[in-house]
């Protein structure tokens, strides 16, 4: 799945392949872990910033701006999972 986002209006091209949904899939495992567990936190989060890395490298053209890697990812997520809603 391919399409353009804009950002605080910077462009970028998002390309979900098998294994851009996995880094997906595992962000947003350790986002509901955080909110069940905030003692955890600490743990998992240099896990986050990995994933959120990953992510962003391989699925992400060009290279994120620091202002914008929030948006970007809440994006990216959003595809992912309307990428489930479809028959």
């Amino acid at each position: 799945m391919k399409e353009k986002i804009k950002v605080n209006n910077n462009a970028y091209n998002v390309t979900l392949n098998d294994q851009t949904q996995m880094f997906a899939m595992r962000l947003r495992r350790l986002y509901q872990q955080t909110y069940t567990d905030v003692d955890s936190f600490d743990e998992v989060s240099s896990e986050i910033s990995t994933t959120v890395n990953n992510l962003l490298k391989h699925a992400v053209s060009p290279e994120v701006k620091e202002d914008d890697m929030d948006g970007v990812i809440q994006q990216l997520l959003k595809m992912y999972e309307k990428s489930f809603q479809k028959p």
